[in-house]
């Protein structure tokens, strides 16, 4: 349980296509009585080391009590599928400390057949 930056989503997809930007969003709420610094981390966990980590454009914001932020983040897709392991951090004494964690899992996406089956270009001419 949080202390003070309560994680309570992790939205992502249930799946993607390998290779694809995955747009995620955490939310996390401050549970304390004024208005703290909390912080967003995250990374992917899928059988490869170190874990890739997961680009949040802004991973920081003040927070009023008992308020919601939301923080956008995106990671690519792997060939397999990936637990999303988010963090929140609050800020207070003059440092970071970890308080909260939360995952969720991306899956990968068959790929959709073509309706057109496959097209092979074998020539082509210049006009």
């Amino acid at each position: 349980m949080a202390q003070y930056a309560d994680i309570v989503e992790i939205a992502a997809p249930a799946e993607a296509q390998p290779g694809s930007r995955v747009d995620i969003t955490v939310r996390v709420k401050n549970t304390y009585s004024a208005a703290i610094g909390i912080m967003v981390g995250g990374a992917l966990e899928y059988g490869v080391t170190p874990w890739p980590g997961i680009t949040f454009p802004q991973a920081s914001a003040n927070v009023g009590p008992g308020a919601t932020c939301s923080f956008g983040g995106y990671f690519t897709m792997p060939e397999s599928g990936a637990t999303v392991h988010a963090y929140s951090y609050w800020y207070g004494g003059g440092s970071w400390h970890l308080d909260d964690e939360m995952t969720k899992v991306v899956q990968p996406a068959e790929e959709i057949p073509s309706q057109y089956g496959s097209i092979e270009i074998v020539s082509y001419a210049k006009v």
